[in-house]
């Protein structure tokens, strides 16, 4: 074998196990700060974890209380791990992912969503030309405020303006039929906490009040 050629696949081989090894130990920093962050902002009485991919990611599943009664999601990870695929993924616009489904006891007041304007298509939402509709822009991000039953119009306007970082969030909705709240977010360095603290906290603003 030419000696270059033995040299570049030694080369190769090292950059490719440094890689694996560094990136690896990144991902499982960022979905110890996730999980972290939301298990203090949520205190769940239990937990599960269930790892996909290696470290790509994990699936989770959390017992609540009080008015919460389970939440459910996915965290995500690009593949840091892979000195070949990293590249292509950066190129093609592959980011960490979180996803969250809290879910309630209570009655919600209407459907809502709040969605970053260019992923609108891609959000799934059922009847959507048929729901009352505001845009808005924070951050040089275009949203779309979206809703039916009440007007939410307000409420999701606060939810917008309290996010700490508004870019990172693509979608937040309080769906009635399964008494749902849904975030999707792409954080940044694992950091969710303060996106997902201020929307816990207005949360409660699109349930029925026990009076009503």
């Amino acid at each position: 074998m030419n000696p270059y050629a033995l040299v570049a696949l030694v080369v190769l081989a090292i950059a490719a196990t440094a890689q694996y090894y560094l990136g690896t130990k990144k991902n499982r920093v960022l979905t110890s700060r996730m999980s972290g962050a939301l298990e203090e902002l949520l205190k769940p009485g239990n937990t599960n974890y269930v790892n996909i991919g290696g470290s790509i990611g994990y699936n989770f599943a959390y017992s609540l209380s009080g008015d919460w009664t389970k939440a459910k999601g996915t965290m995500t990870l690009n593949a840091r791990h892979s000195l070949l695929y990293l590249p292509f993924s950066l190129l093609l616009g592959v980011r960490d992912r979180f996803y969250v489904n809290i879910f309630t006891k209570r009655k919600l007041r209407g459907e809502a969503h709040l969605v970053e304007a260019k992923y609108l298509r891609h959000a799934n939402i059922d009847g959507v030309d048929s729901m009352d509709r505001a845009d808005a822009e924070v951050g040089g991000k275009r949203f779309a405020m979206l809703w039916r039953g009440a007007d939410l119009s307000g409420e999701l306007r606060a939810v917008l303006e309290s996010l700490a970082e508004p870019e990172r969030l693509r979608h937040f909705c309080a769906y009635p039929e399964t008494k749902t709240f849904f975030v999707h977010l792409r954080p940044k360095e694992g950091n969710i906490r303060d996106d997902m603290s201020a929307i816990l906290k207005l949360m409660p603003k699109f349930i029925e009040s026990k009076e009503g």
